[in-house]
């Protein structure tokens, strides 16, 4: 049988029964995902999420057809071009692909895959490398927000080697800190949606207690205790539980309504399954987390994140920077179980402690968002051409559910 170059194998491009496309495929965080030139994709929307499904592989379960995880953790893309605002070198837009529902979500935005954009961009030579350590100014289309990335140069490409470390992603690498400055209201315009730092849901017969909090990613916050939980659950716990996973969805319904997403809580499943986001809070606790025992006093709350209808193996950065906002309202339900310390909140998540560094500060018209940090390391994995069966990009357009 005759071998087929890699030259050859790129020249499909022009082949009548696959389109290919350039990508990187990376790891951001403890996510990952393919990344794109903006100028590579189809500007038409419609056409885009088509093409990114087929390269995906969805809908299917198990993403067998394309380069899909079967995770959404690893059912994400990025797409990043150069910025025309003043205050951004780079413009990043978030797409969560659907796995099995043939749809590609743009709400809300990913921290662990933002983590992944200043790198890209150095490899994709939009911007110069500077040594020894550089800082991007990116602005996330998503939420329309500009969160700034520095990250360590050698030798004219991103570091990877280094002493930071990721709970949920085995070995270390180089830190990239990630600068959310003032996130607040990035959906809703308001750091506190509902005026409130804390409101009432009604479930069924019940009344529960939830703080709505907008930074980075808005996300609604619920004692652990009020759904008969600890708090301290595994991903795989939470998700053997319906009534637990059928109160938090519930919850985000509601919020979803806040923030006018939907007319009615119950639609939210459907009509924007990613935005907003849930937390599940807890005290400080002792845990069995995927990598290892995990003490109380290793952590100042303990958090399970829900996304798209599934439980957080780890946790978002968005979810992190926001959990770490809301830690420092008081009376807030974060707040509240928070053990007290200084601007550092360490999170207890499934896969073990994030630590975000954030400040917030009382003004006359309300809380104000001085700083909110956190560390991330991520990697190129590698890079070419996707493929995509043209007859599936079609069907796919036909049938993409918006």
């Amino acid at each position: 049988m005759p071998q087929v170059s890699a030259q050859e194998a790129a020249g499909a491009i022009s082949d009548p029964q696959q389109v290919s496309v350039r990508a990187l495929f990376m790891r951001g965080g403890s996510s990952r995902g393919a990344f794109f030139l903006q100028e590579d994709l189809p500007a038409d929307r419609q056409e885009r999420d088509a093409l990114l499904l087929a390269c995906y592989g969805s809908p299917d379960r198990r993403q067998i057809d394309g380069i899909g995880g079967a995770d959404p953790l690893t059912s994400k893309a990025a797409v990043v071009g150069r910025s025309a605002r003043p205050d951004a070198d780079l413009d990043y837009t978030f797409l969560q692909v659907g796995i099995d529902r043939p749809m590609v979500s743009a709400g809300g935005n990913c921290g662990n895959m933002l983590a992944a954009v200043g790198p890209f961009a150095v490899l994709r030579g939009m911007i110069a490398p500077r040594e020894p350590e550089m800082s991007v100014r990116i602005h996330t289309t998503n939420t329309g927000q500009v969160v700034t990335a520095r990250f360590r140069v050698e030798k004219g490409r991103p570091c990877i080697e280094g002493e930071a470390r990721i709970p949920g992603v085995p070995g270390t690498g180089s830190a990239i800190a990630l600068d959310f400055g003032d996130c607040a209201g990035a959906v809703s315009g308001r750091l506190l949606p509902t005026g409130s730092v804390r409101d009432m849901v009604r479930l069924g017969e019940r009344e529960v207690p939830v703080s709505f909090v907008d930074a980075a990613t808005p996300f609604v916050f619920v004692p652990a205790r009020a759904l008969g939980a600890t708090g301290a659950e595994s991903p795989a716990e939470i998700s053997a539980n319906p009534a637990l996973m059928a109160d938090l969805e519930a919850i985000r319904g509601w919020a979803a309504t806040v923030l006018g997403l939907v007319d009615r809580p119950e639609e939210a499943t459907l009509r924007s399954p990613n935005i907003p986001r849930v937390i599940m809070v807890g005290p400080p606790q002792d845990y069995a987390a995927q990598d290892g025992p995990v003490s109380a006093e290793s952590m100042d709350v303990c958090v399970r994140q829900l996304a798209m209808q599934k439980p957080h193996n780890t946790l978002a950065v968005t979810g992190a920077v926001c959990s770490a906002v809301a830690s420092r309202l008081p009376g807030s339900i974060v707040q509240e179980l928070c053990r007290a310390g200084d601007d550092r909140t360490r999170l207890g998540h499934p896969a073990g402690v994030l630590t975000v560094s954030a400040q917030v500060a009382r003004t006359a018209d309300g809380w104000r968002i001085e700083s909110a940090a956190v560390e991330r390391t991520a990697r190129l994995l590698m890079a070419g051409d996707l493929f995509a069966p043209r007859a599936r990009i079609v069907e796919l357009r036909a049938g993409l559910e918006v």
